[in-house]
């Protein structure tokens, strides 16, 4: 069975994909019609949204789902491991991307990395748990 988590992953991957792709035509778009230049100041935006909002949580949401399943009642581990990873890996990413759209202090940015940072290793925590022990 697909786990909710997972679910929810790839959602929200989609979500900024859409995003990413709607900025990245607006920053297109500025070349063809030549707009204000004050635009480009989205391009690592832009990067960040498709790279980091899409590509590395579909990832993760993808092999949340595929790796092997523990031979327990928990099989992919504790529920509220994977919710702290979705949490916190989308709040530290939207602060992030508030902060570069506002250019606040690298304070700021500096929380929302390590939001990043640790939904980024509790996924390998419940990764790493579950590959080491499907032979035991």
């Amino acid at each position: 069975m697909f786990p909710i988590q997972s679910v929810w992953l790839l959602r929200s991957s989609l979500v900024y994909l859409l995003l990413g792709t709607l900025l990245g035509a607006l920053l297109m778009s500025q070349k063809i019609f030549l707009w204000d230049h004050s635009f480009w100041f989205l391009l690592p935006i832009h990067y960040s949204i498709m790279v980091w909002g899409f590509f590395i949580q579909f990832i993760m949401g993808t092999a949340y789902w595929m790796f092997p399943k523990h031979l327990s009642d928990l099989q992919r581990g504790s529920h509220f491991q994977a919710w702290f990873l979705f949490y916190s890996y989308n709040i530290g990413f939207v602060f992030f991307v508030l902060i570069q759209l506002n250019q606040l202090p690298n304070d700021f940015e500096r929380y929302a990395k390590i939001l990043i940072c640790l939904a980024i290793v509790m996924f390998i925590r419940l990764l790493w748990v579950r590959s080491i022990s499907y032979n035991s």
